[in-house]
């Protein structure tokens, strides 16, 4: 894995940690899903 990869992932987890108190995780995934969807189209 590359160096940035591992940056941006480290960081997109911490935020995850973050929020999770605010926004319950699979509320978290459906968001990602979303978004995968918007890069797909």
């Amino acid at each position: 894995m590359t160096s940035k990869i591992k940056d941006f992932l480290d960081k997109f987890f911490d935020l995850c940690r973050e929020y999770q108190t605010d926004i319950p995780p699979h509320k978290m995934a459906e968001i990602l899903r979303d978004y995968a969807d918007r890069l797909d189209g």
